[in-house]
């Protein structure tokens, strides 16, 4: 079986630096071991390092733009009622799309596989939909939703609410003409489509946490150029690591993951001992065998927490918000897999409690280790993709 993987926006395999990119890579195994995964990747750089993946393409390309249909301010009432036509919503980049087409040509594949609905139509595979395997993930209306509500204009806000339904509406459309499509927020449920969880893109796993070997400290990781992050990263060093110092004299965090320069502007102000910004770091599992536990600061965001699944899948224990556990919170209960807190002074007690508690520590790493084997592991994540890649393959055959 031959598939070909379109790669349109996230960096992949070493390089992989975000949720999405490790839900890119989880995809490109679990197909690796149904058949051959060529990649065509619209991005710099991309070198395969997976057994039988080879990269055909790589090179970055702009998505194309958005119409401008010419109805002004009402654009977007007129997309509303334009939903079943893909290319009208999301356009294709031409260029894209016949490269794309010129691989097609030059070899059979069984499938064609990509994430996002906006990256089928920019490029230019909905005419493959009989073989298009199609990761939607996120609930688009939640990510629009969350980009509309920091908008001051009320002309601003209805249409961001118009525009997120209509691409719902079009996400309902699609995923029942596709070959096969998945998403990831059991809490919004696509018709048409599979649950594939968010699971860990580590496989390795570390040993449970040793208070008598590491200091107490604790580690925040995310992609900070997200607004979700960004916003966490900050309140959490502004107002909530002094107050564990205040209990802690030698408490640490150390912040892992893209730290983007005006971003650095924004936080030096409030950089105070114990606070470590550590970039990038050449072994991910190795910041998490420093640590005691880890914070997942989100007060805002769309679909589920990456990275609260990799900490948890890393035997370390959680303490986050009741956003930062969305979309999970009825396989992992708090005071059982994970802490709980959305206000400030009461995080600060969590991480507390678990940078001293190693019993309690200890069992809630334990737990909540237990349901990720269970219910988010990568052994369920590629027994569902095989299961309907191969069950839809015969009965198309």
């Amino acid at each position: 079986m031959n598939i070909l993987f379109v790669n349109n926006y996230y960096n992949l395999f070493a390089k992989a630096d975000c949720g999405a990119s490790q839900r890119s890579m989880c995809m490109i195994r679990a197909l690796a071991k149904i058949g051959h995964v060529d990649v065509v990747s619209f991005v710099d750089e991309t070198i395969s390092n997976v057994p039988n993946v080879d990269v055909l393409f790589s090179k970055e390309m702009d998505r194309a733009e958005r119409k401008k249909i010419g109805w002004g301010k009402f654009d977007t009432l007129l997309k509303f009622f334009a939903w079943r036509n893909p290319y009208f919503i999301y356009p294709e980049n031409k260029e894209k799309a016949e490269i794309i087409d010129s691989y097609l040509s030059l070899k059979k594949y069984d499938y064609v596989a990509t994430r996002y609905i906006y990256f089928a139509c920019d490029c230019g595979l909905l005419k493959y939909k009989d073989r298009l395997l199609l990761d939607y993930d996120d609930d688009m209306r939640d990510v629009i939703r969350m980009e509309t509500k920091k908008s001051k204009s009320i002309l601003k806000m209805i249409s961001g609410y118009l525009y997120s339904n209509t691409i719902y509406l079009l996400s309902c459309y699609t995923s029942k003409r596709v070959h096969h499509a998945f998403y990831s927020t059991p809490h919004r449920p696509l018709p048409h489509a599979d649950f594939l969880p968010n699971i860990s893109a580590y496989t390795v796993q570390i040993r449970e946490v040793d208070f008598r070997s590491t200091k107490p400290v604790l580690l925040l990781v995310g992609n900070f150029r997200y607004y979700p992050n960004e916003y966490g990263l900050l309140r959490f060093v502004q107002n909530i690591f002094p107050m564990i110092r205040e209990q802690i004299a030698n408490a640490e965090v150390h912040v892992v993951g893209n730290i983007p320069d005006y971003i650095m502007e924004q936080i030096r102000p409030y950089i105070i001992d114990g606070v470590e910004l550590c970039g990038f770091v050449p072994q991910l599992t190795d910041a998490y065998s420093k640590s005691r536990c880890v914070v997942v600061p989100i007060w805002h965001g769309t679909g589920t927490s990456v990275k609260l699944v990799e900490a948890m899948a890393l035997n370390r224990a959680v303490v986050t918000t009741t956003m930062g556990v969305r979309g999970l919170h009825k396989a992992f209960k708090p005071g059982e897999d994970y802490l709980l807190a959305d206000e400030d002074g009461k995080i600060a007690e969590n991480v507390v409690r678990l940078l001293t508690d190693e019993e309690q520590n200890k069992r809630l790493s334990k737990s909540a280790m237990g349901k990720i084997q269970q219910y988010y592991s990568t052994e369920r994540f590629e027994a569902i993709i095989r299961e309907h890649v191969r069950v839809k393959s015969e009965n198309y055959e």
